[in-house]
């Protein structure tokens, strides 16, 4: 699957989560290029809530990106509302505080922290659970979509399955594997 880039205006119909739909990224290292422009698409055009679950955004990136298509890179840097959560209780805190308001919101890396070893599988699970009834409830203003990483090992499937049957929409992106070289003998 192609990438969408930032400044391409057929690819920027791509980037257009709708209220009332979650959309969900999922890929390896949680969708990296294509989260990165999507905040900037977003935050090119309004407020943008941003929710880091894996210390995953990259203000580099998205300035790259902005600096093709906002006129003015300080003022669309700046309506950028960043919050980073370290722990799936804190994640759990940032979305229950976070009002409802037509503002999008990106949840960055959101599995990350329910992946840990320290919380037990049944509590990551009903702490995700929590999230995803905060994100529904922010999602009837205003567009919210997450990206995710498909768990470290085998362990917790069922955080992903749980987020990806909230979503109303998935975006399954595949590492590129080079095609074997050809046979010589």
């Amino acid at each position: 699957m192609k990438i969408p880039s930032a400044n391409s205006q057929s690819d920027n119909s791509l980037l257009e989560p709708l209220p009332g739909q979650l959309l969900l990224v999922v890929a390896p290292r949680a969708g990296g290029p294509i989260m990165m422009n999507l905040v900037a698409h977003l935050a090119g055009r309004g407020p943008l809530r941003l929710l880091d679950g894996g210390n995953f955004f990259d203000l580099r990136a998205v300035a790259r990106a902005l600096r093709r298509q906002a006129p003015d890179l300080s003022a669309a840097l700046e309506r950028i509302q960043l919050a980073r959560a370290f722990t799936c209780h804190q994640m759990v805190t940032l979305l229950k505080e976070a009002p409802a308001q037509p503002v999008p919101t990106l949840g960055l890396d959101l599995l990350s922290t329910f992946y840990d070893e320290s919380v037990p599988a049944s509590e990551s699970l009903r702490l995700l659970e929590t999230c995803l009834g905060h994100l529904r409830r922010l999602n009837q203003l205003a567009p919210v979509a997450v990206s995710a990483r498909p768990a470290p090992t085998e362990s917790r499937p069922e955080l992903l399955h749980s987020l990806q049957a909230a979503a109303g929409q998935i975006w399954r992106l595949e590492p590129y594997l080079p095609p074997p070289p050809p046979r010589l003998f």
